[in-house]
């Protein structure tokens, strides 16, 4: 007891008693704990980042979060990092949006898809019989050559004849005659149409897959450029145009036939016949095909309109088209065999495409662009759109073949210039703004194109083989016995047109990256440049948001980071 005593005594100063020791040695310990000083948020997010990079698998952590790593050691990998970041986002930027789709070829029965629409125009645009162009043209330049000499005392032209030559002029050569009236009236097309060769004398003969047809019910008036041609298998008015077009005369484009369900994207329907429209044929060969007699009255030939070229233009295109006969057209000539073989050339577009930019794809869905005047988008009907269009903002006017409403009006054979430069105009302000955009300068602006006509998603082109022999009739006639004399005067030519194979070639837009596939290349990059992964964006989260959860729970909010040196007291390192 003695001894006890005395180690209590030498434990305790003097004079203090065991009692007072006991009450007020808890003050002294909640005083110690109430002073202690907690680690900051920078402490915390400082270890809370070592452990990160310590536990994490991506490449350069590590290194960057060692505390006993030098400052410019973090700092070279951390540039080091950033550097691989920036080229892997940039490769798998340019990847999506320079390389979106590839073509798969397949093989497509040509029953599939419709004949093409078959243009003839006459290279003949005035009958002479009916009005003297050659005659009239003489006379207008005598008349310029003695006004130029002061010698003019009246015109040898009432001013009836001059109106006519005027409205002549639209369809000939544009540098034989550029003055006259600014615009004209709806009257000069249907003098146009007048005066042009009929429709009996053009086409005398036709045979479609092999019966005999009334030409009649094969083909239809269209009005062009180069005045009055003849269509077959073209969809009628109803279907081509919008409501926003005004035709002069009921019967130019104009037929009893409907498509019956055909679409340019979608074809034919599974229902749909054999005698269906547009029409198809089922197989390959002359015997499948067009056959035309074609032919021209030697009284009625023209050599100063359109010059010394006689005989036919004729140009293949879709049926949902309007011909252009400045382009996709081949020549004819008179007292000639002629054979066409017709390789079509189709491109189609996967669905999965139609979230993308059209920009991006390089074309348009049906559903994507809509005309103003044509109720089927086509590069074509685009272009022929924006020509009009350009022309009537220009030149206060447009052409009379051009697409326009009721109340624009009609540009004369003055206007012919302006006609002229304005399609120049908008092609030249066209071609800058693909080069710009080629070329990838800044000031590009996809608002700047005028047109912005790109292909169609869905696109269909026929392609040609021409040959061509003498065709002696004469002596055809003559081997059936039959009397030449009867067509004396008339130049004919045999044209046939027919697909040369019985399957050609589809080409289909795809994804050249769909979802998986852009997942998939941008993990490998990912992982070849950083070492990042699907886990690691988990991880990533599993460190913002359950990890910081828990550990809070477990060691307060001071602690949050978790670390053991921190909870055991070791409060050297800066805050």
């Amino acid at each position: 007891m003695s001894k006890n005593l005395n180690k209590n005594d030498e434990q305790y100063p003097e004079g203090e008693s065991l009692k007072s020791v006991e009450i007020s040695q808890p003050k002294n310990m909640f005083v110690e704990q109430k002073m202690r000083n907690y680690p900051g948020f920078h402490k915390n997010m400082y270890d809370y980042f070592t452990e990160f990079s310590n536990n994490t698998g991506i490449h350069g952590f590590k290194y960057m979060g060692e505390p006993e790593r030098s400052f410019i050691e973090k700092f070279y990998w951390f540039i080091l990092f950033c550097a691989s970041l920036y080229f892997c986002i940039y490769l798998i930027v340019h990847t999506w949006s320079s390389v979106l789709v590839s073509f798969v070829q397949t093989p497509t029965p040509v029953w599939q898809v419709p004949f093409p629409a078959i243009t003839v125009c006459p290279e003949n645009k005035v009958r002479q019989s009916v009005y003297n162009f050659t005659h009239y043209y003489h006379k207008v330049l005598d008349d310029i050559t003695a006004k130029e000499k002061n010698t003019l005392t009246t015109s040898s032209l009432t001013d009836e004849e001059l109106q006519k030559f005027y409205d002549v002029s639209l369809i000939c050569d544009n540098y034989l005659y550029e003055k006259g009236n600014k615009t004209t009236s709806f009257e000069t097309i249907q003098y146009l149409i007048n005066i042009a060769p009929p429709f009996h004398q053009v086409v005398m003969g036709c045979k479609w897959t092999g019966t005999n047809e009334t030409c009649d019910k094969l083909f239809s008036p269209v009005l062009t450029e180069d005045g009055i041609c003849f269509t077959f298998n073209m969809l009628d008015r109803s279907e081509l145009f919008t409501n926003a077009v005004y035709l002069h005369g009921d019967y130019l484009m104009s037929h009893d036939k409907r498509s019956g369900g055909w679409t340019l994207e979608n074809g034919y329907p599974d229902k749909a016949g054999k005698e269906t429209f547009p029409r198809r044929t089922m197989s390959a060969g002359p015997s499948f095909g067009l056959l035309l007699l074609l032919g021209a009255y030697e009284e009625d030939l023209d050599y100063i309109c359109r010059g010394p070229m006689q005989g036919f233009k004729v140009l293949l295109h879709h049926p949902a088209e309007v011909p252009d006969t400045k382009i996709q057209y081949f020549r004819v000539p008179l007292n000639t065999e002629t054979a066409v073989a017709i390789k079509p050339d189709v491109s189609t577009t996967s669905p999965g495409l139609k979230n993308y930019d059209p920009h991006q794809r390089q074309c348009f869905f049906a559903q994507g662009r809509q005309l103003k005047f044509y109720q089927d988008y086509t590069q074509q009907n685009c272009q022929m759109e924006c020509v009009a269009n350009y022309t009537h903002a220009k030149c206060g006017c447009v052409a009379f073949h051009m697409p326009h409403e009721e109340s624009t009006k009609i540009c004369g054979v003055g206007s012919t210039d302006c006609i002229v430069d304005a399609e120049q105009e908008m092609l030249s302000r066209e071609m800058g703004s693909e080069f710009r955009r080629f070329e990838g300068k800044d000031e590009y602006n996809i608002s700047e194109t005028i047109c912005d006509c790109l292909p169609a998603c869905t696109s269909i082109t026929y392609n040609a083989e021409i040959s061509q022999a003498d065709f002696n009739w004469v002596k055809l006639l003559q081997g059936y016995k039959s009397n030449p004399s009867d067509f004396s005067g008339i130049q004919m030519t045999r044209l046939t047109l027919y697909f040369k194979h019985t399957q050609f070639i589809t080409s289909k837009r795809n994804e050249f990256y769909g979802q998986i596939d852009f997942l998939a290349n941008c993990g490998g990059l990912l992982g070849l440049f950083t070492g990042f992964s699907f886990l690691s964006i988990v991880e990533i989260l599993y460190f913002l948001s359950l990890r910081l959860l828990c550990n809070i729970k477990k060691y307060g909010i001071h602690f949050w980071s978790g670390s053991k040196t921190l909870i055991n007291g070791d409060n050297d390192l800066p805050k």
